[in-house]
């Protein structure tokens, strides 16, 4: 077997977990995975490159110097990936483009845009949990453009490798049952759903959660009882009366269920492109921009309820939202 860099991650990982099943855990393997891809990295290598013991690993005379020059191996071939991915906006070879995306609304328009823009290239999509993990895959030089989505008051810094620009910011509205007592109104207080079930989808949104709470507290009121659950049954289970679920402006309409916006319009989630600062694609980033702007004011319009929403809004608190 020939010794690879994927090689040198894993002993390094042993190494700074201090523990092959913490290493497993960090890395993503099955224990049993990565004691087995460890037995053949050291079959490769001539030796034992750990001693096991009670209190975990460490390494071993022949695993000393295979960590020394692991360090700057990882560190050279790093910083060769980072300046390949960093070139230049003059660079004309550039056929991949990679594009990450939190799930929302925007994300088709994202594909069709750049899809658009640069008709030669191939596209493809990588679907983030969180805008923690979409900043680190554009930091790492893993996206040309990102999709993020946060609110306002809970914004997620950027790093100063990253830029971005604000496509939009809509309210958050409420999912209820068509026979909801409250699905007659034209919008709904967040104090008259103090006692509802919520139902939220299985996602690491710490960050929409935690604008949730501080909603719900200056509503006079703490949501006890919240249900997580698949993102698939929430709107059925909406539809036949076991909950409601906050959602985005922009969704669908489903059989069974009504969405109406929140008097006062206490929470607002914002939709932002990012990009590499030095990536090959930010000439493209203003053209990009626009056009996620336009899809989105298209998008809006085709709500019934967030188009009566829009004729009679409430500016948002970051600025204006996207024109009508």
């Amino acid at each position: 077997m020939d010794l690879e860099i994927r090689h040198l991650r894993v002993v390094t990982a042993i190494a700074t977990a201090g523990s092959i099943s913490r290493a497993a855990a960090a890395l993503g393997y099955t224990q049993p995975a990565l004691t087995a891809q460890l037995q053949r990295i050291e079959r490769a290598l001539g030796g034992p490159l750990f001693e096991r013991g009670g209190s975990g690993v460490r390494p071993t005379t022949l695993g000393t110097i295979v960590l020394n020059h692991s360090t700057g191996l990882l560190a050279l071939y790093d910083d060769l990936l980072r300046d390949v991915r960093q070139r230049g906006p003059d660079d004309t070879d550039l056929n991949t483009v990679r594009l990450g995306s939190i799930p929302g609304p925007l994300t088709g328009p994202l594909m069709t845009a750049v899809r658009t823009l640069l008709p030669h290239a191939d596209v493809s999509l990588q679907v983030a949990d969180t805008e923690e993990e979409l900043l680190d895959l554009l930091v790492g030089g893993r996206l040309e453009f990102g999709l993020g989505m946060d609110y306002p008051g809970y914004e997620l810094a950027l790093p100063p490798e990253l830029g971005d620009a604000v496509l939009a910011v809509d309210p958050i509205f409420v999912a209820l049952s068509a026979g909801h007592p409250l699905a007659g109104r034209a919008e709904v207080a967040l104090p008259d759903l103090a006692t509802e079930q919520w139902l939220v989808g299985e996602g690491k949104d710490v960050r929409m959660r935690a604008l949730f709470r501080a909603a719900s507290r200056r509503a006079g009121f703490t949501p006890r009882q919240v249900q997580r659950m698949n993102a698939s049954v929430v709107f059925p289970l909406i539809s036949q009366g076991h909950g409601v679920a906050l959602t985005h402006a922009l969704t669908p309409a489903r059989a069974g269920v009504v969405i109406r916006p929140l008097a006062g319009n206490p929470m607002w989630v914002r939709h932002r492109l990012i990009w590499p600062c030095r990536g090959p694609l930010v000439p493209h980033a203003d053209r990009l921009r626009d056009a996620l702007t336009e899809a989105h004011r298209v998008e809006a319009r085709r709500y019934p309820v967030y188009r009566d929403w829009l004729d009679h809004r409430t500016p948002a608190p970051d600025g204006p939202i996207t024109p009508a």
